[in-house]
C-alpha cells in the first residue's frame, strides 16, 4: 500500500502561509483533508509547524482512509460530501475498508463498509467549499456526479484504484474492471484495488519522493485528452488561413482540468511554420516570466479576491473571474485566423500541443522563495498536419 505523502511539499508550504495569513481556523480546515490524523489527534492547529511529528507532516497515509467509520456529508452544512465530511476513529487493532476486506490472514480485525466502494467516499475530500463564503473551490466529485461515468455506475475507485492501462480501458469501454488478489501472502483471493491513486501530479518526485507515482501521473495525463485539427486542404499566400483546434476529454471521469482549477493550467501551444522553417504564427507561448500567452486556447479558472483581483490563495477567493473546463466525454473548439505573408513558401506545417502544469511559476516562487521548484509541464497530446500553399494571386 502506498501513502500519499505531502512531506516538504507544495501543500506544506501553502499550509504554513495559510496559517500566517488566514489564521489557525483556516489552517486546521485545510489540514482536515491533508493531514486528518493531525486534526483528529488535536495536534493541529495547536502545535507549531516545526514541532509536528513526522506522521502528521506525512499527510494522507493508510490510516487516514482505513480508520473512517462513517460519511457525514449528507448531514453536514452543505448537504453533500466535502470539506472532510468523514468520521475518523483511530484504533490500532481495528481497521475499516470495503465489505470484501474481511480476511482471516490479516494482522488486525476488519470492519467492512459499503461506502468504501462509492465515489462519495472520495468526494468527502475532493469537494472543497469555502467555509466562510460558500464558494466551491474544488468540485471534482460534482463533475463526476454529472458525468456519463456516474450514469454508468463507474466510481472514482474504478479508475484511480487501477493501473493506468486499466483506467484507460475503463474510459474506452465505460465498464468497470473487477480485480482479485491477495491482501497478504497467506490470504485468499478476493476483490481488491490498487492503491496507487495516480492523478495529475507528474511532479510528485520533486515534491517529496514518489518517482513511480510521477511516472504514472504523466501516463494518466497523456491518456486523458485528444487533440485534433480542422484545416482546409490548401491555403493561399497573402490570405488568412482559418483553422480550428478541438480538445476532447476522452479519459477522465471528471472535467479537465479538475481539483483546484484556479491553480491548474492546461493550454494549447499552436504553431504554423513554412517549408523553410519560418515561424508564421504562434499561440500559447510562454513569456519571460513563464506566464501563458493570454490569447491562447486555455482551460482552468482564475480566482478573484474580495476586491476582484486575481489571487492564487484559496482562502482569499470570493468568486471566479474566469472559468473554462472540459466535462467528461466533452470537447472544446476554438478557431484561429492565421495571417499569411505574400512571400511565403509551402507547404505549411501546423502543430498543436496540449500542455498541462499544476500551477503558474508565480505561485512556486511565492512559496519557495529563492529556491523555487520547477514543476514539470506535461505534453498531454500532439497533432501535426500539412497544408498545401498556393502563391499569392492564385485562383480557387
Amino acid at each position: 500500500m502506498h501513502s500519499i505523502a505531502h512531506r516538504d511539499s507544495l501543500y506544506r508550504r501553502t499550509a504554513e502561509l495559510a496559517r500566517v495569513e488566514a489564521g489557525e481556523a483556516v489552517y486546521a480546515y485545510c489540514s482536515s483533508c491533508h493531514s486528518p490524523q493531525g486534526v483528529t489527534s488535536g495536534l493541529i492547529p495547536k502545535t507549531p509547524e516545526a514541532r509536528l511529528p513526522e506522521v502528521v507532516k506525512a499527510g494522507v497515509v493508510c490510516d487516514s482512509c482505513h480508520q473512517v467509520t462513517a460519511l457525514t456529508g449528507a448531514k453536514g452544512p452543505w448537504g453533500e460530501p466535502g470539506n472532510a465530511s468523514l468520521q475518523l476513529r483511530p484504533d490500532a487493532d481495528l481497521k475499516h475498508g470495503p465489505p470484501t476486506g474481511d480476511d482471516d490472514a490479516a494482522d488486525h480485525e476488519v470492519e467492512g463498509h459499503d461506502f468504501y466502494q462509492r465515489s462519495e467516499f472520495c468526494g468527502s475530500c475532493h469537494t472543497v467549499i469555502h467555509p466562510l463564503n460558500g464558494v466551491r473551490l474544488e468540485h471534482t466529485y460534482d463533475e463526476w456526479k454529472k458525468s456519463p461515468y456516474a450514469a454508468k455506475g463507474i466510481q472514482c475507485q474504478d479508475c484511480h484504484m487501477r493501473t493506468v492501462a486499466q483506467a484507460r480501458e475503463v474510459a474506452a469501454t465505460m465498464k468497470p474492471i473487477p480485480l482479485k488478489g491477495k491482501s497478504s501472502p497467506e490470504g485468499e483471493d478476493r476483490p481488491i484495488g490498487h492503491h496507487f491513486f495516480a492523478g495529475g501530479n507528474a511532479s510528485a518526485d520533486l515534491l517529496g519522493g514518489g518517482k513511480r507515482h510521477a511516472e504514472m501521473a504523466t501516463e494518466r495525463l497523456r491518456s486523458a485528452a485528444s487533440l485534433a485539427l480542422e484545416l482546409p486542404p490548401r491555403a493561399t499566400a497573402a490570405r488568412p488561413l482559418r483553422l480550428q483546434v478541438i480538445v476532447s476529454n476522452i479519459g477522465a471521469g471528471h472535467s479537465l482540468p479538475t481539483s483546484l482549477t484556479e491553480l491548474r493550467e492546461m493550454w494549447v501551444d499552436l504553431k504554423v511554420t513554412s517549408a523553410n522553417g519560418r515561424l508564421v504564427f504562434h499561440s500559447g507561448a510562454l513569456d519571460e516570466n513563464g506566464d501563458i500567452d493570454p490569447r491562447a486556447m486555455r482551460f482552468g479558472a482564475k480566482g478573484g479576491d474580495k476586491h476582484g483581483k486575481l489571487t492564487y490563495k484559496p482562502w482569499e477567493v470570493t468568486r471566479f473571474l474566469w472559468k473554462r473546463l472540459i466535462p467528461a466525454k466533452g470537447s472544446a473548439r476554438d478557431e484561429f485566423i492565421v495571417p499569411l505573408p505574400a512571400q511565403l513558401t509551402g507547404p505549411l506545417t501546423v502543430t498543436a500541443r496540449l500542455l498541462y502544469r499544476p500551477c503558474p511559476p508565480a505561485l512556486t516562487k511565492a512559496l519557495f522563495g529563492d529556491e523555487p521548484v520547477e514543476l514539470r509541464t506535461v505534453e498531454m497530446a500532439r497533432v501535426t498536419e500539412k497544408v498545401v500553399l498556393r502563391s499569392a494571386g492564385a485562383h480557387d
